[in-house]
C-alpha cells in the first residue's frame, strides 16, 4: 500500500514542484535557502538539478515580466505626453511624499 501511495505521491509532484518551488521561492519567509533545504532533505545529492531547474524558471518568468513591462511603459509613455523622465521623477516624489508622512528613514 506504501508504495502505491508513493506512486501517486510522485505522479502529482513531478507535476507541480515546480510552481509550488518558485511560489515558495517568492515567499519572504522561505527563499531559495528553504527550497534547497527542502529538495536536499528529498532528493539528497540529486537536489541540485531539482533547484537549477527552479532558478531557471525564474529567470524566465523574470525575463518575461521585464519585456512586458517595457512595453507597457512604452505605450503608456507613446500614449502620453509625458517623458518617461517625468514619470521616474513623479515616482521619487511619491516615495519622498510617502516617507515624509510615515515619519522618517526606513529601508
Amino acid at each position: 500500500m506504501v508504495m502505491q501511495m508513493q506512486e501517486k505521491f510522485n505522479k502529482y509532484w513531478i507535476k507541480y514542484y515546480l510552481i509550488l518551488s518558485c511560489v515558495a521561492n517568492l515567499d519572504p519567509r522561505y527563499k531559495l535557502n528553504y527550497v534547497q533545504y527542502c529538495f536536499t532533505t528529498i532528493y539528497g545529492i540529486h537536489a541540485s538539478s531539482f533547484v537549477q531547474t527552479i532558478l531557471n524558471n525564474l529567470k524566465l518568468l523574470f525575463d518575461e515580466y521585464v519585456r512586458n513591462s517595457k512595453s507597457t511603459s512604452s505605450s503608456l509613455a507613446e500614449s502620453s505626453n509625458v517623458s518617461d523622465n517625468d514619470i521616474v521623477d513623479s515616482s521619487l516624489y511619491q516615495l519622498n511624499v510617502n516617507r515624509t508622512d510615515l515619519g522618517g528613514d526606513y529601508d
